[in-house]
């Protein structure tokens, strides 16, 4: 009978997408860079977004030399669009550690990893096996899910008990790979990852195409759809903001944000308003924070835009934009020249478009 390791290695060389970060070598494995920076950007992040930015980032910042000598707002210029900037702030500590400390080698083993600013559990165990054949497993969203349903465990996603038994299966299919063979780990974890991302999906799983379908206790028992189980239900805040873009040909107006989401990336002025019980006093409350705007930043208000919303981290924002005339502001940038944060993207849109 097939193990489940040589199951998944041997469907993963035959269904595995063509990805730009999967280069290997002449021994299976994976540049410790390019794994190490596409992991970071995968965080939180599809695939499919992750490209353009990692094929961006990589002619800007070839190897982890340029990305240790660049500047932040080199870096996070770079980064703008994929969101989650602190990820971006702790690839470029974490490249001048490598530099530092280490002469810009990586270092091998994931324990020795987990030194490095930002690389966590799942970051180093990706790096050790796809990089240096460490026979230690990853445990993502893809792989518990995975976990959950082949084992039948009635766990919900974000249990950390999900968390422990798909690491604790991991290490136990890593027992029956080929010794000698350094790709094996890594091509059992991508194995695992891949699955989940492809065949064994959150909604309509494609069991007939999944090469551990013989085995999977969820299946026989009729619980792909449930398991697992959901994650508790988020607590969100709302807020309500009026931001001022005052453009001067193709620069505008913009302040670099010091505190609380994405410091260090650039917004036009804004403040938060009061929420209000009806749609009247809501207005009034707009117009009476985007005049203080205004009057803060020495212009006159000008015409409303409209809204536009934007989540992040745990708030949910509707943006009210006006537009600013009058007197200049005195710090005018070019928007394609420094690192937004994306909610600013959208409030300049909405400019644009309006």
């Amino acid at each position: 009978m097939t193990s489940p390791s040589a199951a998944l290695r041997r469907w993963y060389a035959t269904r595995k997408r063509d990805l730009p970060w999967r280069v290997v070598d002449a021994r299976g494995l994976r540049d410790p860079y390019r794994t190490w920076v596409s992991e970071i950007m995968l965080q939180q992040t599809r695939v499919e977004a992750v490209i353009p930015y990692f094929e961006a980032f990589l002619k800007r910042f070839p190897d982890v030399h340029a990305l240790a000598t660049a500047t932040e707002e080199e870096v996070l210029q770079r980064w703008a669009g994929l969101g989650y900037y602190r990820r971006a702030r702790f690839l470029h500590a974490a490249a001048q550690k490598v530099v530092e400390d280490w002469d810009g080698r990586f270092p091998e083993t994931a324990d020795t990893l987990r030194a490095m600013p930002g690389v966590g559990a799942y970051t180093s165990a990706a790096i050790a096996s796809l990089a240096f054949g460490e026979a230690v497993p990853v445990v993502d969203g893809n792989v518990k899910r995975v976990a959950a349903r082949w084992a039948g465990l009635e766990l919900a996603a974000d249990d950390l008990a999900l968390e422990k038994a798909a690491r604790a299966l991991g290490e136990a299919w890593m027992t029956d790979l080929p010794l000698g063979k350094l790709s094996a780990p890594g091509e059992l974890n991508e194995g695992l990852m891949e699955l989940g991302a492809t065949v064994c999906s959150p909604r309509n799983a494609d069991c007939d195409a999944c090469p551990l379908a013989s085995g999977c206790v969820a299946l026989a028992d009729g619980m792909v759809d449930v398991l697992p189980l959901p994650k508790r239900a988020k607590k969100w805040v709302d807020l309500e903001m009026v931001f001022l873009v005052h453009r001067v040909g193709v620069r505008v107006g913009l302040q670099k944000r010091t505190s609380g989401w994405s410091p260090g990336l650039y917004e036009p002025p804004s403040a938060i308003c009061e929420s209000f019980a009806t749609a009247n006093e809501a207005s009034s409350a707009h117009e009476s924070t985007a005049h203080s705007l205004a009057r803060e930043h020495r212009a006159k208000l000008g015409a409303y835009q409209g809204q536009v919303r934007h989540t992040i981290t745990h708030h949910r924002i509707r943006a009210h934009v006006y537009a600013a005339e009058g007197q200049a502001p005195t710090h005018l940038e070019d928007p394609t020249q420094v690192p937004l944060t994306g909610l600013a993207r959208k409030v300049l849109d909405r400019i644009t478009s309006a």
